[in-house]
């Protein structure tokens, strides 16, 4: 699974912004890459570890909750990186073979019970909602050195 968040940057400051502004989205895009990687691996913990803001803690059994055999090894979790491009970034899994159907896109997650966990969605929306935010503060911190 993978997602990726765009941005439409128009307008005259990005014209002529130039390598310095370059330097700001780029630093603007590694906080929103690690913002979206911390979120995935504390959501594919072990229940009970620690919550991020209000929604519920991890969602695959540890050894001691699971019956034999049943535990989650970690390795989804660790299969999760970055490529960076040009002035962008993609979050994805390495293509895991059974990640769409932790994700609930896969064709067999529609004959089972099990809909997915869907946190590369719920991920990809909590980064949109911070994209601006983020951005504007590192915009912000262009515009004053230009003028300065």
């Amino acid at each position: 699974m993978r997602f990726d968040v765009t941005m439409d940057m128009t307008g005259p400051i990005f014209r002529a912004g130039g390598p310095n502004l370059d330097r700001e989205i780029n630093g603007a895009v590694k906080e929103l890459v690690q913002m979206g990687e911390e979120r995935l691996a504390l959501k594919f913990r072990p229940q009970g570890s620690t919550n991020l803001e209000d929604d519920s803690s991890g969602v695959f059994l540890t050894v001691a909750q699971a019956q034999k055999g049943q535990a989650s090894t970690g390795h989804y979790r660790r299969s999760i990186s970055t490529t960076f491009k040009n002035l962008g970034a993609v979050i994805d899994d390495g293509r895991v073979i059974y990640g769409p159907w932790l994700e609930g896109a896969s064709s067999r997650n529609q004959r089972t019970r099990f809909k997915g966990y869907a946190q590369f969605r719920m991920t990809k929306q909590y980064l949109q909602k911070r994209s601006k935010k983020v951005f504007d503060a590192y915009i912000q911190r262009f515009v004053r050195r230009m003028n300065a």
